[in-house]
């Protein structure tokens, strides 16, 4: 029965590719957004409008991250206490890697602290080309992204290729390109402030619990699929009044379920929702594959009964 299941599959793919227009039941004009990798290391960093030092730091991460491509996401976590920008995600990703309050800045990559204070671009530098060394491999990642309607958007992350499923879980962070605060909440001088996590969701893959949390309880009904050459999570997202999705990114991770003191990250990769949506068959085409994974997953249970 799989094997016939796989053929049809290919077949479904095939149509995929020789369709002129989608398939599915989305204005084409309205496009998508979509990704493949999971190379990219993680950067988390601990920061606060309050915090004099992370003003000498914060302005040129724009620039660190631009510079590196792909090679990083970073995701910016403003502290919960006296800053505008903070969230209740802040407290809850700082939770895996410490008992205490951290200082500000504080960076984490693939879950591992850089110590030393404040750092500099050639510090920054070698503790990304250390994060990248500590990856044993790599988990495939494919991250896709539509709008619905004006204020929502879907995403769907597939894993593959993991190296370890058990204890660990799919991390979904949705940050705000740039944000803008006033004079008297910028306590430290810097107004402007980029990456800025808004939205959150954790799924774990071993039924541990999940948790999540985005303003006004925007996260939608969760569909997970787990299979034996592929793990496919779907969200949707209702942004509040003000925030556009042009104006986000998402950073899409696959890390063990919890930090300790060494690295925590498996696999991970931004998608930048803001850029020229893809069009047609160039966004449908890795949405198809999506569909064709979880095609073959359900196949493979049926198989299996």
């Amino acid at each position: 029965m799989l094997t016939s299941g796989r053929s049809h599959a290919a077949l479904v793919l095939a149509a995929l590719v020789l369709l002129p227009t989608p398939i599915a039941a989305q204005d084409d004009s309205e496009g998508g957004w979509s990704a493949a990798g999971g190379h990219t290391v993680l950067m988390e960093q601990f920061t606060a409008a309050w915090c004099e030092i992370c003003a000498t730091v914060d302005p040129w991460m724009p620039e660190f991250t631009e510079a590196n491509g792909n090679r990083v996401a970073r995701v910016a976590l403003h502290d919960n206490f006296e800053d505008p920008l903070g969230t209740p995600i802040t407290d809850y990703r700082i939770q895996r890697y410490t008992d205490g309050s951290p200082s500000a800045p504080s960076f984490w990559f693939d879950g591992s602290l850089l110590a030393g204070g404040a750092p500099d671009r050639a510090s920054l530098h070698r503790e990304l080309l250390g994060a990248e060394g500590d990856r044993s491999s790599d988990t495939k990642l494919v991250l896709s992204a539509a709008p619905i309607g004006a204020n929502s958007i879907s995403i769907s992350v597939m894993l593959s290729e993991w190296s370890a499923l058990e204890q660990t879980q799919i991390s979904l962070f949705v940050n705000r390109d740039s944000v803008e605060i006033t004079d008297s909440e910028a306590i430290n001088g810097i107004r402007e402030h980029h990456d800025v996590a808004f939205a959150y969701s954790e799924v774990s893959l071993s039924g541990l619990g999940n948790w999540s949390y985005a303003p006004d309880d925007g996260w939608g009904a969760l569909e997970l699929q787990i299979g034996a050459e592929s793990v496919i999570l779907q969200r949707t997202l209702t942004l509040p009044g003000g925030i556009l999705a042009d104006s986000l990114s998402i950073v899409a991770v696959h890390e063990t379920e919890s930090s300790g003191q060494g690295p925590s990250t498996l696999g991970a990769l931004r998608l930048d929702i803001g850029e020229q949506p893809l069009e047609g068959l160039q966004w449908w085409l890795p949405v198809g594959v999506v569909l064709l994974a979880s095609t073959l997953v359900a196949l493979t249970g049926l198989s299996r009964r």
